[in-house]
């Protein structure tokens, strides 16, 4: 029995919709909904009444689940506590970042987390989004900090930051007082995300263009690399706006005055929720505040020194 999917069935069942076992889980309504079709698919019962518009309602045998099931779930605490690695015996977890995020709160992050867990060792790992997810679904990783959530039953999707992202070149490349055509765009080089990231995705929906036909592509999988190149006017890209105030106000980067804005980018910090590794969870929760405090402007890496 999976304690996610019972954990999940009580707090629906109680809630009576799904949106709201979602924001109390921190899981997307999709994974919600998944979580209870694996748990209704283990036992071969219908436990929820499902009908568009109406709050939820158990069936027969639901209704008489439900008691056992939180009876269940609070030996499974107790169980935890008493048996399980805490957060004090546990010594090793890894977490995995994207540039992005490190460029946004790599050092505050670090602080804090030393800080509430100096006998613990963090595995810092910068990767791709894409290699996160991998990674976390693989069991290499405890966390992962990324563009976009994991829409897995098992995944806890918190989210991070939510950035606004703008089109830039050098002044070399281009004057930023008008807007660019098409022609213009596709003979300039275009410094894109991975392709099989979803910044990509972004920008291929931006051009209404899937494949990105016409547009001279250099890929680049680095965010720090990306901006050198843009600073170096070896092409244009769209950035994080909070992530190069400095280019922007120094004159380095200009902003090109596309009619449309890009879409704003969201970031999630996502673990694989495991009762006997509450520790995970613990620091999800301790990076998702050091992520608010310093998009609030009230927190740098100082503010979590020991």
């Amino acid at each position: 029995m999976n304690l996610r999917f019972l954990e999940t069935f009580v707090r629906a069942a109680r809630l009576k919709k799904m949106t709201l076992a979602a924001e109390e889980l921190h899981a997307s309504q999709a994974a919600i909904s998944a979580r209870i079709a694996a748990f209704e698919e283990e036992l071969g019962v219908r436990v929820f009444v499902r009908e568009k518009g109406k709050q939820l309602s158990l069936t027969p045998v639901g209704a008489e689940m439900l008691g056992p099931a939180e009876e269940l779930l609070a030996h499974a605490r107790a169980f935890t506590s008493r048996f399980a690695t805490t957060d004090v015996r546990l010594t090793q977890i890894s977490i995995g970042l994207s540039g992005t995020v490190a460029e946004a709160i790599l050092e505050p992050m670090a602080a804090a987390l030393s800080r509430q867990w100096p006998n613990v060792t963090v595995h810092l790992q910068s990767l791709t989004s894409t290699d996160i997810r991998q990674q976390l679904l693989g069991g290499a990783l405890d966390i992962g900090l990324l563009l976009g959530s994991i829409e897995e039953p098992t995944v806890v999707n918190r989210q991070l930051l939510g950035l606004d992202y703008v089109w830039v070149c050098s002044p070399s490349l281009m004057r930023g007082e008008v807007e660019p055509s098409m022609n213009q765009l596709k003979r300039l080089p275009l410094l894109s995300y991975p392709v099989d990231s979803l910044l990509y995705s972004s920008i291929a929906s931006y051009f209404s263009s899937p494949q990105m036909q016409g547009f001279k592509l250099i890929v680049v999988r680095s965010l720090t690399v990306m901006l050198r190149l843009a600073v170096a006017g070896a092409g244009y890209a769209v950035l994080p706006l909070e992530l190069i105030r400095g280019e922007l106000d120094s004159g380095k980067l200009v902003r090109l005055p596309f009619p449309r804005p890009f879409p704003k980018q969201t970031y999630f910090a996502a673990y694989v929720d495991q009762p006997a590794i509450p520790l995970r969870a613990a620091m999800a929760d301790c990076i998702c505040e050091v992520a608010r405090l310093v998009s609030d402007g009230v927190a740098d890496e100082t503010t979590f020194a020991a």
